[in-house]
């Protein structure tokens, strides 16, 4: 089998990347994926997980995903995993229907042998050899770790209760108690969802080995409501300008309401760019039994021993293992480079516009210099250290996406683009005020962020 492009991953990355190759260049591209079908670790996501955006502006860029609805809180709909699955679906069908497009899903891509690449058949274990004639493209660089998939760090005793929170739904009963293990996202979900399932606060206990920061959901709404949006960067770009120091940043933007904390008197240092709406956090912080011991050691019938102590476990206890890492936060490397091209995050918090848009520059063309610095690598944000690094290496690269003509017309077009509604609304006092301080303070913010990045061996808490 020949093909121009390989795609290694066909996630949601993946898709969008082969998407806007396609729509841009008169190319062939095979898409490799372990699973049985497209759509990543969304296949593998626990049954009541939601999309962590809106709907609005995930996906790829041919297909919208959702009606633009609004929820119970007035924001822009995120999907279910089932809705998730049907849309992945409809893009295969697509991708497939273009002609220009294989996809061989359940397949292990092998390596490379003599130049060509050896992909396997996980059903019939019949291997097949595919030649490139123009790159590989590498969509599991940043492929993330899922609670399904994922094997605890700590040890845990025989007869332990111990479950992922995918078990969560089947475990339910009067009077247990629940032990949520974790500090990100996926801890969030846990103790939320026990909350809206009539599990009241006091038969939940919340391990968080760190506190984290969080931001609030309303200033990531697209469409009709990006005025907020804008208006919450305009206030990340002014407080980085103004800022002396890190703690004085973040100090600005708790008190703008930019970055949140479940208890705003504990200490926090994980960051993951994790959202809660106003009623989620109110939510969260019903719960008091919150140990922070440090990380997990061991779960036996009835205690917990972690880093700086231990916590009794009756056996009413049912332990929810919410460690699972989530995002991959994998050192930067070239995005474009000779025969190969590795899918990362430019602008932060925009993964499927990111891959499109490596996708849509690999289409129109040019060196893989001049496109590397269109789109320099921004690895993950682990700590809130990396906050400076993160938010500075996205405006920089906005800054050389708005001076290409091309570039900045496809970027304002395309609807995976968060601000995309910023053109339509600029006339709006709303956006056009925001638009204004945000261009008043951007450069000293960078200039500012730079300063407070801290050496390669402090960056990040890990």
């Amino acid at each position: 089998m020949e093909t121009d492009y390989l795609v290694v991953g066909a996630g949601a990355s993946g898709l969008a990347f082969a998407d806007a190759l396609i729509a841009g260049a008169d190319v062939e591209v095979t898409l490799v994926d372990r699973r049985p079908a497209v759509g990543g670790h969304w296949r593998d996501a626990y049954p009541f997980v939601r999309l962590h955006t809106p709907s609005a502006y995930y996906g790829v860029d041919s297909i919208p995903l959702g009606e633009d609805r609004l929820d119970v809180e007035g924001f822009y709909e995120r999907a279910s995993g089932p809705e998730l699955h049907r849309y992945f679906d409809a893009v295969a069908a697509q991708l497939d229907a273009s002609g220009r497009v294989r996809l061989l899903t359940g397949h292990d891509h092998l390596g490379v042998e003599a130049g060509v690449h050896l992909v396997r058949d996980r059903r019939t274990g019949i291997d097949q050899r595919i030649a490139v004639r123009r790159k590989v493209v590498d969509a599991r660089y940043l492929e993330a770790s899922v609670p399904a998939t994922h094997s605890p760090t700590f040890d845990v005793a025989p007869g332990a209760p111990l479950i992922g929170i995918h078990k969560l739904p089947d475990v339910v009963r009067p009077g247990a108690v629940y032990s949520v293990i974790g500090a990100g996202k996926t801890a969030v979900d846990a103790c939320t969802w026990l909350l809206g399932h009539d599990v009241a606060p006091d038969h939940i206990r919340w391990i968080r080995p760190r506190d984290a920061w969080f931001h609030d959901r309303r200033e990531f709404q697209p469409l009709d409501q990006v005025g907020a949006t804008m208006a919450g960067i305009a206030l990340d770009a002014e407080a980085a300008a103004q800022a002396g120091d890190l703690d004085d940043l973040l100090g600005r933007l708790e008190d703008g309401g930019r970055l949140l904390r479940i208890d705003p008197s504990a200490p926090a240092s994980m960051y993951r760019a994790a959202m809660l709406s106003g009623a989620e956090l109110e939510a969260l912080r019903e719960i008091d039994h919150v140990v922070r011991l440090g990380r997990v050691r061991r779960i036996e019938a009835d205690r917990v021993l972690l880093e700086r102590g231990q916590v009794a476990a009756g056996t009413s206890v049912i332990h929810v293992d919410c460690t699972a890492r989530g995002l991959n936060d994998a050192p930067a490397q070239p995005i474009f480079q000779p025969c190969r091209v590795v899918l990362q995050q430019v602008r932060h918090n925009s993964p499927t516009f990111n891959a499109a848009l490596i996708g849509h520059l690999e289409a129109r063309g040019g060196t893989d210099a001049d496109n590397n610095r269109l789109c320099p690598p921004n690895p993950y944000p682990r700590s809130i250290l990396d906050w400076p690094r993160m938010c500075a290496t996205t405006w920089r690269a906005e800054r050389g996406w708005a001076a290409d003509r091309e570039l900045s017309a496809w970027v304002a077009g395309t609807r995976l683009n968060l601000l995309a509604a910023v053109r339509d609304r600029a006339a709006g006092p709303p956006v056009r005020e925001a638009v204004a301080r945000f261009v008043a303070h951007v450069g000293a913010a960078v200039e500012h962020l730079d300063r407070m990045q801290p050496p390669p061996s402090e960056g990040g808490d890990r």
